[in-house]
């Protein structure tokens, strides 16, 4: 009898380690190239970290049904369930991130691109971090957490890039403007008799930054970003981004006798496009 019992253990733990390396296989053979249209977090990231996190009800088997790899470097006094478990959570985590890398592909913009990366990479941290799982899983791997906080860094940076066609209509290429400088000068400006060309180029300027900046809320209201924190440090950067560059760019050229029709040039003031930008990863905005 116990040795039938010894037999059954067996084939279950053969059983269950399969099950998890086809599992690690499923993830590396996920041909599905489809991707949420508002870059969200993907079903599979979800999934897969809830799966990881419902395997610490298990810690106590792991060591056993776990295929380690590398089980000579193991130091003696370590948990090797532990050990176990975060060497299968690196594994399962290098294959979500390729992955999830193939799948941005299929994005045209590559700042819908950047923004998806940027939320399931942030929902993996965050689920590490929620379910107190980086502690096990930098037994095997220290270096974890600050993977993942620099592609969080590098896709805002990206997606940061979006801002490249309003930026252009506002940033002075001939000169930096200091706050200081700009009462002063518009004291003095406000009297200068401009020339046709000159009028006709603050126009453009006003006029193209309207259009960029209504064509980026059009667009990025229809992004997802579903953490509120992430979503309000995204809204926070790109206030603090774009509007102090408006702002002297408004405040320079607002007192000049550039046009008899200043709303239709001038149509957003600073606050504006503060509460426009609030607006960002709401659909129902």
């Amino acid at each position: 009898v116990q040795s039938k019992f010894q037999g059954l253990v067996v084939t279950l733990q053969t059983t269950i380690n399969r099950t998890l390396e086809e599992f690690i296989d499923f993830i590396k053979t996920d041909l599905d190239t489809k991707v949420p249209k508002d870059g969200t977090v993907h079903e599979l990231t979800s999934n897969t970290m809830i799966f990881l996190v419902n395997l610490m009800d298990h810690l106590d088997i792991l060591s056993r049904v776990i295929t380690i790899t590398d089980i000579q470097s193991i130091d003696p006094r370590v948990d090797k369930n532990r050990w176990a478990y975060a060497q299968y959570i690196v594994r399962v985590l290098l294959a979500l991130g390729s992955a999830l890398q193939n799948k941005s592909e299929s994005y045209s913009d590559i700042h819908l691109k950047a923004i998806f990366l940027l939320n399931n990479y942030h929902y993996i941290l965050h689920t590490l971090r929620k379910a107190n799982l980086l502690s096990i899983v930098h037994m095997y791997d220290p270096k974890t957490e600050y993977i993942y906080e620099n592609r969080i860094i590098e896709n805002k940076r990206v997606y940061s890039q979006s801002w490249s066609r309003v930026l252009h209509f506002v940033l002075e290429m001939d000169k930096p403007l200091s706050q200081q400088r700009v009462v002063p000068e518009m004291n003095q400006i406000a009297n200068m008799r401009l020339k046709d060309k000159d009028r006709q180029n603050i126009k453009d300027k006003f006029a193209g930054f309207n259009k960029e900046m209504e064509e980026i809320k059009r667009t990025q209201t229809a992004y997802a970003v579903p953490n509120s924190d992430l979503r309000e440090s995204l809204k926070r950067d790109n206030i603090e981004f774009i509007v102090p560059k408006y702002k002297l760019f408004y405040d320079k050229y607002l007192n000049m006798n550039f046009t008899k029709n200043l709303e239709k040039y001038v149509k957003y003031k600073p606050e504006d496009i503060v509460a426009m930008i609030e607006t960002f990863f709401d659909s129902t905005a």
